[in-house]
């Protein structure tokens, strides 16, 4: 929903007043909304801003909290009209707080045991779910019963709100994240998982072309024109990262790369509207390799198929253009 001019004169004038979640209450909206916009409008919010007193009082209510050894993060809260989590983050930054009773409690626990690789640590987990639930019943007795359509309608409502509450920064570090995660996983291209993801494609192995897998009879056979007509090619050699994306096709893998004449080749039989994204996101974040690029599409590969009869192991193909 778009913030009026009224809104956001109230927000520029409360913001140093009033927390977050009275604001969002007064003018309806998410707390979520309302910490985006403080930050669009670079507006130092109440739970960023702590004036000399309310330090000092916070240092007290911690010196005295730790005499007694027990620390009331919600009454120190309701005491000074702040979040609990916004005390918590002030009281590390300052120093306050310690870790004495959290080691005392992690030392009544059974330490957790060490695997060699995660797998084993996922089976030893799965196994350890299997036991419990054969020799217990459903914890709140949900076996066999399915969630209310009330209740559907109020994760929704959470999952949104989480959504909202995302600001800038943390959707960048997500993508970021999941990024690093697809690298270390091969899974950042998941066109090479090796496991033919285009069903009207023939995938696997070709021997005559040193066992490299492709996608596609199309790829082979271009492999093996630019070996008749001795152009030196290389297969995939490179992933293009899109940068600022968060949904959708995040990378974008050049079929052949042909070193010689410093030139991309792609070679597409069928354009879906992914493989167009792909190639609108390649022109815009990389308009220097995009303008090497070649695309192959039906009618120019019925060009190259008229060699077929030369060219050993070539797989005959319909060509619709």
């Amino acid at each position: 929903m778009r913030w009026t001019d009224k809104e956001i004169n109230y927000l520029k004038d409360n913001a140093l007043k009033m927390m977050q979640k009275e604001i969002a209450e007064h003018l309806n909206k998410t707390e979520g909304a309302v910490r985006n916009k403080c930050w669009r409008l670079g507006l130092v919010n109440k739970e960023n801003f702590w004036t000399e007193e309310e330090i000092k009082s916070l240092e007290i209510a911690y010196k005295q909290a730790g005499e007694s050894g027990v620390i009331n993060l919600t009454e120190i809260a309701d005491k000074m009209n702040r979040d609990k989590s916004n005390v918590c983050r002030k009281a590390k930054e300052l120093g306050l707080t310690t870790n004495k009773n959290r080691i005392k409690k992690e030392s009544k626990k059974t330490r957790s045991p060490k695997y060699s690789s995660n797998e084993a640590r996922k089976k030893a987990i799965s196994e350890s779910l299997k036991k419990w639930h054969k020799e217990h019943e459903h914890p709140k007795g949900m076996l066999g019963k399915h969630h209310s359509k009330e209740y559907c309608n109020e994760l929704s409502r959470r999952i949104k709100g989480d959504w909202e509450r995302m600001t800038p920064e943390k959707l960048e570090q997500r993508r970021l994240k999941s990024l690093k995660t697809k690298t270390e996983n091969g899974t950042l291209n998941s066109a090479m998982n090796r496991e033919n993801p285009y069903s009207r494609a023939r995938g696997g192995k070709r021997e005559d072309l040193n066992n490299i897998y492709f996608r596609s009879s199309w790829e082979a056979n271009m492999a093996r024109y630019y070996n008749f007509v001795g152009i030196e090619w290389e297969f995939e050699p490179k992933t293009f990262v899109f940068t600022n994306i968060t949904r959708g096709s995040v990378s974008y893998t050049p079929d052949f790369y042909l070193p010689k004449e410093d030139r991309w080749v792609e070679v597409k039989g069928w354009m879906d509207s992914k493989s167009k994204t792909k190639l609108k996101r390649f022109q815009k974040q990389y308009p220097d390799e995009y303008a090497k690029l070649e695309i192959i599409t039906g009618k120019e590969y019925k060009e190259f198929a008229k060699y077929k009869r030369l060219i050993p192991g070539w797989e005959d193909v319909h060509v619709g253009v």
